[in-house]
């Protein structure tokens, strides 16, 4: 039985802008292409600037675009106090097992608080929870900053650092993504979701390359304050979003009887059951592969660091460009299609990747199909995304992207098995049956729920 949330956000009437007129097809009516009566030589800059204009058409809302802004920062400056953590704790202790203790610690309290997050998302205006993370971001990075400058810092202070961000992050992130179709619309969303993904695509090469430079160039400390004035700036940013309400009236219920309801809602949809499916398979499929690159570029391909460097700067590039992809495609047919058969893909890029490691390992080879992989997943992601929060009723969207962003959480369970089968029978084996599995679920959703097909 379908909920009636759901038929109601797939009503697609035309909105307003951002300067009042419908949107519509570049140039407007009469206008094919916006071309107008021009034709020629004045063909293609048209086309081109109707293309970039379509591709970041949600950075024209002035919310959205802060809120774009605000992200960057943050994840900037999270990505970067990852790094600087890591490379500080193995300086401090020398031991790569509690530098893996402080890493993982982050996972526990996402695991829990998680779904909790999407319940705050749900009951509490979502600027104000997205601006209560920045600021506790800040205090964080302030902490741990001063503790460095008065010497007084341990492994333990960073111990603590990690569990914080690990709390903060799934609270934070449900109401950062529900708050989207708030900002632009219904016909905007994937668009906007996909520049969120081109966002964190940017980070991730960016700033931990960023951090290492000033690290070893202004020194650990001072690093750590930098990392606190873009969280500043990312609360300044985030101060500019309008006013939006919570979300639709509903019986006051407990915490735990929110979650429960949120629960019984996805549980009645199998449409959003299947999108929560595969969001997980992937991610405890594919997502594992970036942990384990350390051993293909050293054991497989024997190229070191550097070589691990290009590898993963290669994956960076290929996720950029897939959400560039999708953020310029428009409005696209049959995405539930398009998203099983993304799994199907991905599998098979990561079964060429192990078949190239296992009987032909040549790096360069491995190189392209970094880019393929991390093109495809990143186009998967913004797509399952976009269609998990526009098939959601306004009043669960919150609870819905809670459960969706226990993907980032469940991630580490998805290293533990795959390392394990890498001491039995090698890395390019252990992958091989990674990818096949995906590609089994995959193509399984794909034949088996009909329903998720026919997602537009």
């Amino acid at each position: 039985m379908e909920d009636p949330g759901m038929r109601r956000n797939r009503r697609t009437e035309a909105r307003p802008d951002s300067n009042g007129s419908s949107a519509g097809p570049p140039g407007g009516p009469g206008m094919p292409g916006g071309m107008g009566a021009r034709g020629g030589m004045g063909a293609s800059p048209l086309r081109s600037r109707a293309g970039i204009k379509r591709t970041f058409e949600s950075l024209g809302h002035a919310g959205y675009r802060n809120l774009w802004i605000g992200l960057m920062l943050q994840m900037g400056a999270m990505q970067m106090q990852m790094l600087a953590r890591g490379y500080f704790v193995y300086e401090l202790t020398g031991s790569p097992a509690l530098l893996g203790v402080v890493t993982a610690a982050a996972a526990i309290p996402a695991l829990i608080f998680g779904l909790f997050g999407g319940v705050l998302a749900d009951r509490v205006e979502k600027k104000k929870i997205i601006q209560a993370g920045q600021v506790i971001s800040v205090l964080l990075a302030l902490f741990v900053a001063v503790s460095i400058t008065t010497g007084t810092v341990t492994w333990q202070h960073l111990l603590v650092a990690s569990v914080v961000q690990g709390t903060v992050m799934p609270l934070m992130m449900p109401a950062r993504q529900a708050i989207i179709p708030q900002l632009v619309g219904r016909e905007r969303m994937m668009n906007a979701v996909a520049l969120n993904s081109m966002a964190m695509s940017l980070t991730t090469m960016v700033a931990p390359a960023l951090a290492g430079g000033i690290i070893s160039g202004i020194g650990i400390g001072a690093t750590y304050y930098l990392i606190a004035g873009m969280n500043v700036l990312a609360i300044v940013f985030t101060q500019l979003l309008p006013r939006l309400q919570a979300g639709a009236a509903r019986p006051a219920r407990s915490p735990l009887g929110d979650l429960a309801d949120g629960l019984r809602y996805v549980r009645a949809n199998g449409t959003l059951v299947m999108l929560l499916l595969l969001g997980f398979s992937t991610m405890v499929l594919a997502m594992p592969i970036r942990f384990i690159l350390p051993i293909f570029a050293r054991d497989v391909f024997e190229v070191g660091s550097s070589g691990l460097g290009g590898m993963m700067s290669l994956m960076g590039l290929g996720s950029l460009g897939g959400a560039l992809a999708i953020a310029s495609a428009g409005k696209l047919a049959r995405r539930g299609f398009l998203l099983a058969a993304a799994g199907l893909v991905s599998g098979a890029f990561l079964l060429g990747f192990a078949a190239v490691s296992e009987f032909a390992p040549m790096y360069y080879a491995g190189l392209v199909f970094m880019a393929l992989i991390g093109m495809v997943q990143s186009a998967r992601m913004t797509l399952n995304n976009s269609l998990m929060m526009e098939y959601s009723a306004e009043e669960y969207r919150g609870r819905v992207m809670g459960l969706f962003t226990l993907n980032m959480a469940i991630m580490p369970a998805g290293v533990l098995p795959i390392t394990f089968a890498v001491e039995a029978i090698g890395a390019p084996g252990a992958l091989a049956i990674m990818a096949s599995a995906l590609m089994l679920i995959s193509g399984a959703v794909l034949v088996g729920s009909r329903a998720l097909r026919r997602l537009e």
